[in-house]
């Protein structure tokens, strides 16, 4: 049992000690190219939070299966963990634990505005598996909320003011949101905290914005047709809160002009974006049959760098 709780401590620390550094890296590399661009906003989404969540999974990857599974073959049963060992784990508890913390907090609020706006009355139907509700008239007019089992809420506002084609655009809209999992992303955005990411997360927000234009619309009519629903509701002089794990169509982590802008350009978005994904997949699947032939070697490795940067 301290033998397994040594090991525990010991993994702690190593997460710490790849975590930080990683995520330092990201955010300098973000700084440094914060203005490039892919073809297509998805494409842009996709590298921006894969860059973003790249440090914590690689640091609990490493972790979970290379140093815990290396400290309890290869590591002395009498302990020579020092004050520093301590202090790292204690880094890497606070990170874990305020990951958690801004979750739990994020989540309650969501589940209060939901509360708040849900009018009671029937659901509206379902649309490719998702559910919309009618939502009542201090709702956002058209708003995504769940992460897990996603619902699109339609509010009073939205039916009055929007025409049938814009309504019908405006929720495929949040369709495209929850077809990319985005309320999902950001509770793993959220869970994953680092000071200096704000950026990458601002720009990965706008990004999945513009892919969800992009998602929504298949011809230049319903491109018009996503923009006049912009317009109309981006011109109410009430704001509308928006939780952190809720996607709004009228969101401000995107500028409405810049979104009315690419709309009225509107052309067919090209179909690279799919053979990109597959080609990341080939990647990570040769690196996986790597790691599993040599996996003993690479438990030695590991061991060998835990005693170099864990004292």
């Amino acid at each position: 049992m301290i033998f397994a709780a040594r090991g525990l401590l010991v993994s702690l620390a190593f997460f710490a000690t790849v975590y930080c550094p990683l995520s330092l890296l990201v955010v300098l590399l973000w700084r440094g190219a914060k203005h490039m661009r892919q073809a297509t906003a998805a494409n842009t989404a996709r590298l921006l939070f894969g860059l973003r969540i790249f440090p914590f999974v690689v640091s609990a990857a490493v972790t979970v299966f290379f140093t815990f599974p290396s400290f309890w073959l290869l590591e002395r049963k009498s302990p020579d963990e020092d004050t520093a060992t301590f202090l790292l784990a204690l880094c890497s508890l606070l990170i874990l634990g305020s990951g958690l913390f801004r979750v739990l907090k994020v989540q309650a609020c969501t589940t209060r505005a939901v509360t708040q706006w849900r009018t009671g009355g029937p659901t509206l139907g379902a649309d490719k598996g998702t559910p919309m509700l009618r939502a009542s008239e201090g709702a956002p007019p058209v708003i995504l909320v769940g992460f897990w089992k996603p619902r699109v809420m339609i509010s009073d506002l939205a039916t009055a003011v929007l025409t049938d084609d814009e309504l019908r655009v405006a929720v495929r809209h949040e369709l495209g949101h929850a077809q990319s999992w985005d309320n999902l992303k950001r509770v793993i955005v959220s869970s994953t905290p680092f000071p200096g990411m704000s950026g990458i997360e601002t720009a990965w927000q706008e990004s999945s914005e513009l892919a969800a234009d992009e998602a929504a619309v298949a011809n230049r009519q319903e491109a018009l047709d996503l923009a006049a629903a912009l317009i109309k509701l981006s011109r109410s002089t009430h704001r509308w809160p928006e939780p952190l794990l809720a996607t709004g169509l009228v969101s401000g982590s995107c500028s409405i002009s810049l979104r009315v802008r690419r709309l009225l350009q509107w052309r067919m978005a090209g179909r690279h974006a799919q053979r990109s994904w597959g080609l990341g997949l080939l990647v990570l699947f040769t690196m996986f049959i790597g790691i599993a032939i040599n996996y003993s070697a690479t438990l030695v490795l590991t061991h060998r760098l835990t005693e170099l940067l864990v004292p």
